[in-house]
């Protein structure tokens, strides 16, 4: 069974390489325990670095006032549903948005996401740190600037070709448009999509989500760039990763009625994308041209999977990964913190 298991994961990687290859670029978030199959190590060893933020018209190289839409697409969002945690208890579909939605609604301000705030778009290529440089990401309040649940029904063809058909018709890239038409179009912004609960993506669960962004040849006649994550059906009982793979009980080993535990992952995962997404926002023909290491990973990548804990955000506890901090890095020699 074992054999088995390990060579249906190993198939789910090269199904997303594939994919990945043939696609422009999206900054995929592993799961627990998945090797990157494009060589992308997360490494702890070594700063960020200023790629330049120019790749391409509209090209903003960091969001420097963070805002997130949340979308959560398909009709079971809509009709809502239930989901079990590992002890059988079940929890709603609202439950899980009311927890996601209040993760958002408190992040803008806060220790975690001020940890971003040392990173900026106007600094020589190359450089590790911002002093003396402009253009710094803020960490305002109020960061949650729409919710929407879209009824539309998500297109089952994601299965066979979402990573596949990147230039002309990525559904995850036209349901950001969509939102982008529904809420408004804001540059700075991440439109967040979360699909409903069945497996929808080539390469799952290989993978827990991705960021990417839109350009006019990315997703059908799109006119302009927007930053946008796409977050997959995280409560899974995959085979050979188990239940744990893209969060779930991550950090907290029971759950409470707010839904931590059950949910660890969802904060986690979109968290990290949240926050790569603002640090290393502009992807151009498959080019990453913000703040990202040698080996090509980001602000989250680095620090993905470990050290993750609670933090207070509002008046709720939340899981999340630690964000790498090249200040940290470089005074105490541990660049994976929670806090600045």
């Amino acid at each position: 069974m074992r054999v088995i298991k390990a060579a249906l994961v190993l198939s789910l990687v090269s199904l997303v390489t594939a994919a990945a290859a043939s696609a422009d670029a999206k900054h995929f978030f592993w799961a627990s325990g998945q090797a990157n199959p494009d060589g992308i190590v997360a490494s702890a060893s070594n700063d960020l670095v200023w790629h330049g933020g120019n790749a391409g018209a509209g090209a903003i190289g960091v969001e420097q006032k963070p805002a997130v839409y949340l979308v959560y697409w398909g009709k079971e969002w809509a009709d809502g549903f239930q989901t079990a945690d590992t002890d059988g208890t079940l929890f709603s579909s609202k439950s899980l948005q009311n927890y996601v939605n209040a993760f958002f609604q408190n992040v803008g301000g806060s220790p975690w996401a001020n940890i971003q705030t040392q990173y900026c778009n106007v600094v020589l290529v190359g450089s590790t740190s911002c002093v003396g440089g402009s253009g710094f990401i803020a960490n305002p309040k109020n960061q949650l600037k729409g919710v929407w649940t879209d009824p539309t029904p998500v297109p089952s063809d994601i299965i066979a070709s979402g990573l596949a058909q990147n230039l002309a018709d990525d559904p995850i890239a036209a349901e950001a448009m969509r939102a982008s038409a529904h809420f408004k179009y804001d540059p700075q912004a991440t439109y967040i999509i979360l699909t409903p609960p069945r497996t929808i993506a080539t390469g799952q669960p290989v993978y827990c989500g991705y960021h990417s962004q839109t350009s006019s040849v990315d997703g059908l006649g799109n006119p302009y760039r927007l930053q946008y994550a796409f977050i997959p059906w995280q409560n899974e009982n995959w085979p050979g990763i188990g239940t744990s793979g893209c969060g779930m009980h991550y950090v907290n080993a029971t759950s409470d009625a707010f839904g931590n535990g059950i949910f660890d992952g969802w904060s986690i995962v979109t968290g990290h994308e949240y926050a790569e997404a603002v640090t290393d926002p502009d992807n151009f023909a498959t080019w990453q041209d913000g703040w990202l290491d040698a080996q090509g990973s980001e602000n989250g990548d680095k620090c993905a999977w470990v050290d993750t804990q609670n933090i207070t955000l509002g008046s709720h506890q939340f899981a999340v990964q630690p964000l790498w901090s090249n200040e940290a890095f470089d005074a105490t020699g541990n660049g994976c913190v929670v806090s600045r």
